[in-house]
C-alpha cells in the first residue's frame, strides 16, 4: 500500500524558440540560471548533484535556495526540490520540468508542487505570480536577436 501526500500543483505552458537541447541547458547549467532565473546559481546537474541559487534583490531572502537534483532525462525533463529555514520544514516543494520539441521549438511544461498545508499557502500564492514573470525572462533570454 502507497500513502499519497497531498500537494497543491502549480503548473505553467510555456512556447519557447529554441530546441529542446537549449532550453534544457538554460534550466540546469548555472551560467545560464543566473541569467533568467536567479542572481547567482551553482549546479551540478547530475541525480542527486547539489543546486544552490541566490537572489540578491531588494526584499529576496538573504539565505541561499539550498537543493538538490531529483530528475534529470536530457533532453525531455528535469526536477529539484530543496528550499531554506524561511519554509515550513525547510522546503519549498518540488520544480519539475518537461520538454516537447515542436517546429518553432519547444513546449515547456513547469510543475511547481508545495506541500498542501496551510502554512504553504502564501508561498503557494507568491509562486502563481513569480514563475511566469521568470519563465518570461527565459523566453527572452532565448529568443533569437533579429
Amino acid at each position: 500500500m502507497t500513502a499519497s501526500i497531498a500537494t497543491t500543483l502549480l503548473e505553467f505552458r510555456t512556447e519557447l524558440a529554441a530546441p529542446p537541447e537549449r532550453v534544457y541547458a538554460a534550466l540546469t547549467e548555472a551560467q545560464h540560471l543566473a541569467r533568467w532565473f536567479c542572481d547567482q546559481a551553482e549546479s551540478d546537474p547530475t541525480e542527486g548533484g547539489k543546486l544552490t541559487l541566490r537572489w540578491t534583490r531588494k526584499g529576496a531572502s538573504p539565505e541561499p535556495f539550498a537543493g538538490h537534483w531529483v530528475v534529470l532525462q536530457p533532453p525531455t525533463s528535469c526536477a529539484f526540490e530543496g528550499g531554506h529555514s524561511g519554509y515550513p520544514d525547510g522546503y519549498a516543494g518540488r520544480v519539475g520540468f518537461e520538454l516537447a520539441r515542436r517546429d518553432t521549438g519547444s513546449v515547456l511544461i513547469t510543475r511547481h508542487r508545495l506541500p498542501a498545508r496551510p502554512e504553504y499557502a502564501p508561498f503557494a500564492e507568491t509562486y502563481a505570480g513569480a514563475w511566469p514573470r521568470a519563465l518570461a525572462r527565459l523566453v527572452a533570454y532565448l529568443t533569437p536577436v533579429a
